[in-house]
């Protein structure tokens, strides 16, 4: 009866030797070949007390400090030679830049502007009250000017440029539904907006989202996909495009797939089972290689640390590796590669 016990014992010890070397080998394969020019940058506060915008070399998996503000929800620019996000510190509130080539920090307009700007479209105001989460989300780059999300259940989409020494405001976009992530794709005609929602427009299922695509301007609007909900109200979504805006990468409890707006087909990438965790972030790769993701784990007690690990899958292959897990009360407000 012991010798079948040992005999046991040394063949799991043997399965998991060999698994523990097939997963490093897989890493080595995926990332040896890998052009890290274009870092993953994140804004977050450390367990260390280390806060701010850092970059991260997934490669070799260190990070370093490229600003002391923490951007929120931050987003590169298409040429990934700036990043935009939202500074609700203390010392600054407002929608700000940072040269990824020097790492100078540019406020672009602060609340108060904002709240002058947005008065005119009849829309409420936002208060600064202390750090933290702000109603005023996903700042991005658009045309001459900047698009964003205002107010706490981000059903509005602005769309600001300067204008002289002045600001001119429009609306994007305005319903009734809540809106988690967005994309606006530049065309010769007409410019289209596809927005991630939680409008059942393809679903009769409450709890069922959909995202949509419609001509900006216009008032006609298309289902594209019937989706999954993210489980956080403040969630940044679970919908990515890449540069091209040709795709969209969307999770469906346990698969993550990529839906090809040309062929109108979807592709199967891998699966992520989740238990007591949510899938976070998901983001394209700058040459669209690869799947980035986080999967956060819940925390206890009704606490806001969302213990993150990051992964990388390749999405010709679907072979996938977890990068680096962060430490429990590491804190993180946002993420783009």
């Amino acid at each position: 009866m012991k010798k079948n016990i040992i005999k046991v014992f040394i063949f799991l010890i043997i399965i998991g030797s060999i698994y523990c070397l097939y997963t490093k080998y897989n890493k080595y394969q995926m990332l040896k070949e890998m052009d890290d020019s274009i870092p993953i940058v994140f804004a977050a506060e450390l367990e260390d007390g280390n806060k701010g915008t850092f970059k991260y070399n997934i490669k070799t998996g260190e990070y370093e400090k490229i600003s002391d503000y923490i951007f929120q929800e931050l987003s590169y620019s298409d040429d990934y030679e700036k990043i935009i996000g939202v500074i609700w510190e203390d010392r600054f509130q407002g929608i700000a830049e940072l040269d990824m080539r020097d790492y100078t920090f540019k406020p672009i307009i602060n609340i108060s502007d904002l709240n002058k700007c947005v008065k005119q479209l009849g829309l409420e105001e936002i208060k600064y009250d202390i750090p933290g989460e702000a109603e005023l989300r996903m700042p991005k780059y658009y045309k001459d000017g900047y698009t964003f999300f205002w107010g706490y259940y981000s059903t509005h989409i602005c769309y600001i440029k300067p204008v002289k020494n002045n600001w001119d405001i429009s609306i994007v976009n305005s319903g009734k539904f809540l809106c988690y992530s967005y994309f606006i794709k530049e065309e010769y005609m007409e410019n289209k907006l596809f927005l991630e929602t939680d409008e059942t427009l393809m679903s009769k299922n409450k709890d069922r989202g959909t995202i949509i695509e419609r001509n900006i301007g216009e008032d006609n609007k298309e289902g594209i996909l019937d989706i999954e909900l993210p489980d956080l109200l403040d969630s940044d979504g679970l919908m990515d495009m890449p540069v091209d805006m040709s795709k969209i990468a969307y999770y469906e409890e346990p698969e993550i797939y990529i839906y090809n707006l040309n062929t109108e087909k979807k592709k199967h990438v891998t699966n992520q089972y989740l238990f007591n965790q949510n899938i976070i972030e998901l983001k394209f790769s700058p040459y669209g290689k690869y799947l980035f993701y986080t999967v956060g784990d819940n925390p206890f007690f009704g606490g806001s640390f969302y213990r993150r690990t990051f992964y990388l899958v390749d999405i010709e292959s679907g072979n996938k590796t977890k990068l680096v897990k962060w430490k429990t009360t590491d804190m993180f407000y946002g993420i783009d590669w």
